[in-house]
C-alpha cells in the first residue's frame, strides 16, 4: 500500500471520530473542520513516514488532536471583550503603562528564565513557528516544547506578579 492511501484511509476511516474529538476540544463544529482539515495537511507533507494503516492512523488522532488543542488555545488568546467596552476598558490602561509592563515581562525573560525557555518563547510567541517547528529546531519533540513554554509563561507569570506586589506595597 502505497504512502499516500495510508494517510487517506486513516483519515477516511476515522473522519468522524476525528470530527467528534476535535469538536469537543474546540467547542466548535467549524473549528473542528479546520483542525481535521489542517491535520492531514500536515500528515500529507509527511506521508513517507508512516510504514502501516495502523501507525498512520495513530498519528492521524495524535495530529487531530494537537491540532484542535492549538486552535482552541488562539481562540482563548482573542479578547473576548464587547465592542461597546472595548474603548472604555482600553482608556484605563495609558500606553506608558503598557509600555512598562512589556519591559517589565521582557526584563523577566531575559534575566529570569533558562537558555532554552527564552529560545522556545522567541521561537513561538515573538515568530509565531509552530510547536512541530520548533521541535525540529531544538531536537526535541512539540510535547516538551509545549511543557516547556507553559512552564516559562508560568514562571513569567509569578514574578511579574510577585514584583507587581512589592511595588504596592
Amino acid at each position: 500500500m502505497k504512502h499516500q492511501d495510508r494517510i487517506t484511509g486513516a483519515f477516511t476511516t476515522l473522519r468522524e471520530q476525528m470530527l467528534s474529538l476535535a469538536e469537543r476540544i474546540t467547542g466548535n463544529r467549524d473549528d473542528a473542520a479546520d483542525a481535521v482539515q489542517d491535520a492531514f495537511v500536515k500528515l500529507w507533507q509527511q506521508r513517507g513516514h508512516y510504514h502501516d494503516n495502523r501507525h498512520a492512523r495513530g498519528a492521524a488522532v495524535i495530529t487531530v488532536r494537537t491540532t484542535s488543542i492549538d486552535i482552541a488555545r488562539s481562540k482563548n488568546r482573542q479578547a473576548d471583550v464587547p465592542l461597546e467596552n472595548a474603548e472604555s476598558s482600553s482608556e484605563d490602561v495609558t500606553d506608558e503603562s503598557r509600555e512598562l509592563a512589556y519591559r517589565q515581562v521582557l526584563q523577566i525573560i531575559d534575566n529570569d528564565l533558562s537558555h532554552k525557555q527564552r529560545l522556545i518563547i522567541d521561537l513561538r510567541e515573538m515568530q509565531g513557528l509552530e510547536f512541530d517547528e520548533i521541535a525540529k529546531r531544538l531536537g526535541t519533540t512539540a510535547a516538551n516544547v509545549r511543557v516547556e513554554l507553559s512552564r516559562a509563561r508560568k514562571r513569567v507569570r509569578e514574578i511579574y506578579q510577585s514584583r507587581k506586589k512589592e511595588t504596592e506595597l
